[in-house]
């Protein structure tokens, strides 16, 4: 056996496919999944794209990919507007949950203000500050 360096995205989606497969076969046939899917909200001003998020769901989960505002616009509600519109699509989506990265130089306040809770951190990553993963469960109405 050999281990061979590739970073094609050929063989990633073969890995990928693999380890699709193998949890299919593990999870209840009650759950309610979901093929894999991207989201995304943006924001304009005029023709300008002022703001954005980017998303993936699989198997009743959300991920926040990537999440950008414009920073003169920051603080004034609009990274609030389109937090809630994502998660009004995970739960159009079905989705039980939404989890996300974040850095201490970028927005973990953002994120526990808008109910997110943080599950676990990693310190002097990238070299100062922390890493932080957050989640929100997505209630049924």
């Amino acid at each position: 056996m050999r281990i061979v360096e590739n970073n094609t995205l050929e063989l990633q989606a073969k890995i990928k496919d693999k380890i699709v497969a193998f949890g299919n076969k593990k999870l209840p046939t009650t759950i309610d999944t979901l093929p894999e899917s991207t989201f995304g909200c943006y924001l304009y001003d005029e023709d300008k794209l002022v703001g954005g998020i980017a998303a993936h769901c699989f198997w009743n989960i959300m991920h926040i990919d990537f999440f950008w505002v414009d920073e003169n616009l920051r603080g004034q509600g609009q990274g609030r507007k389109l937090l809630s519109e994502i998660e009004f699509i995970a739960k159009r989506e079905h989705c039980k949950a939404i989890h996300l990265e974040t850095f201490s130089f970028e927005a973990p306040n953002f994120y526990k203000k808008n109910g997110y809770e943080e599950f676990g951190k990693i310190k002097d990553v990238p070299i100062l500050g922390c890493e932080y993963f957050f989640f929100k469960k997505i209630i049924e109405s």
